[in-house]
């Protein structure tokens, strides 16, 4: 999905007002993929009450509220909308928006490394034994 995307946006008429909808659609639906293998994840590790569950499903959450403030940025255009003409160079939605976005990242990065120490402090239960935790 994420090539898809990347790709529509080589389009020669992809920067456009006209394709803005559908641009802000399909980085929402590449957003909303992934709420599928993290329900995934939560019936594999049993369910809200796991305690991995619990320690991990918030920063997941965290990570989709910065790509939604990232969102609203891109799509509202404010500050710009709001000081037209003074944001052409340095404060601008754009930007706002890939600085969330690297934040989104590096939160993402924290978290990941964060799973792994998880893991590593407490290996995964053998086979069969998978919602006991």
């Amino acid at each position: 999905m994420l090539l898809a995307v990347f790709f529509s946006q080589l389009h020669p008429h992809s920067l456009g007002q006209q394709w803005q909808r559908l641009r802000s659609l399909s980085f929402c639906l590449v957003a909303a993929y992934g709420v599928l293998p993290a329900l995934h994840w939560v019936c594999l590790a049993g369910g809200f009450s796991s305690d991995l569950v619990q320690a991990f499903v918030p920063r997941i959450l965290g990570m989709y509220f910065i790509a939604i403030l990232a969102l609203i940025f891109y799509v509202s255009k404010v500050p710009e909308r709001y000081f037209p003409g003074q944001l052409n160079y340095l404060g601008s939605s754009h930007q706002l928006w890939h600085l969330l976005l690297l934040l989104m990242f590096y939160w993402w990065h924290q978290a990941s490394c964060s799973i792994m120490a998880y893991r590593h402090s407490r290996p995964c239960p053998p086979e069969g034994h998978a919602h006991q935790e």
